[in-house]
């Protein structure tokens, strides 16, 4: 309901409200920059671990997939939208639709390919399936109608507004039905994906927005959105692709539960 029905109608609205400005091109250069250094960073480090330790493709995979790629519409979102309104969620749809989303059926799919047991997909699929994503064809049609100078009835926004109003919960609430719990002795190798997630991440993308120029809100919501944990999408991506599922669930888990203390940290800085 929230991916095809009420996400797609609030990208419309936001777009169609809020022209699009020269941060939300630099936000998604920000994301993009944060999410392909994370993933370069991750491959190194555990090319080194698996060189010295027993460690699987498919551990290897979803360790990586895990490392760059965040719940930055489920978790981000919400977060944004509380923090800084309409501007914050325009911000938050532009780090996830013009980044994390086409890098995470290219790159991370191609991650699982190479890493993962079974299942083949190639660019022209991962494009087919971006492509038919309801959020994307909502920025679209959000921006036509604006540059267009279509006139929507104020009676449609004002229902698509009360609508967005739910989202943070609908979204929070598949979020916790799909964490779970974590063994302890796993811990040791997946720790270098949970620091560079949680931690390294949001601090990427602090370098990468000063260096463009960035500040203010728009800035605040690049860090925020990279130092959000691991995608409940690897999860899918495992059990399709084949790489360690187990590790997956154990990564959503832990990353949940520290950016839940590691953003409240940012807040009081930023």
């Amino acid at each position: 309901m929230v991916f095809y029905y009420i996400i797609p109608v609030v990208c419309f609205k936001t777009t169609y409200l809020m022209p699009f400005s020269i941060s939300h091109l630099k936000i998604s250069l920000v994301a993009n920059l944060t999410i392909i250094s994370c993933v370069l960073l991750s491959w190194l480090v555990y090319n080194k671990i698996s060189s010295s330790e027993q460690l699987s493709p498919q551990v290897k995979g979803s360790l990586i997939m895990c490392s760059a790629f965040g719940n930055v519409l489920y978790i981000g979102l919400p977060i944004l939208t509380k923090l800084y309104g309409e501007e914050g969620m325009s911000y938050g749809f532009t780090y996830d639709f013009l980044a994390s989303t086409p890098l995470t059926w290219t790159l991370a799919v191609a991650i699982c390919m190479k890493y993962g047991r079974k299942g083949k997909i190639s660019l022209k699929d991962s494009l087919n399936t971006i492509l038919r994503i309801p959020a994307i064809w909502g920025l679209i049609l959000g921006f036509l109608f604006r540059e267009l100078e279509i006139t929507v009835a104020g009676s449609i926004i004002d229902a698509i507004s009360s609508a967005s109003k739910y989202v943070t919960y609908l979204m929070l609430i598949i979020v916790g039905i799909s964490i779970k719990a974590v063994n302890p002795e796993r811990l040791k190798i997946s720790l270098p994906a949970i620091v560079l997630k949680t931690f390294l991440s949001p601090l990427l993308a602090l370098c990468y927005g000063i260096l463009l120029g960035l500040s203010g809100i728009p800035l605040n919501v690049c860090i925020i959105e990279a130092a959000m944990p691991s995608m409940l999408l690897s999860m899918i991506f495992a059990s399709v692709f084949g790489v360690d599922m187990r590790t997956s669930v154990e990564m959503v888990f832990i990353t949940t539960l520290i950016s839940l203390l590691s953003v409240i940290v940012l807040l009081n800085f930023l």
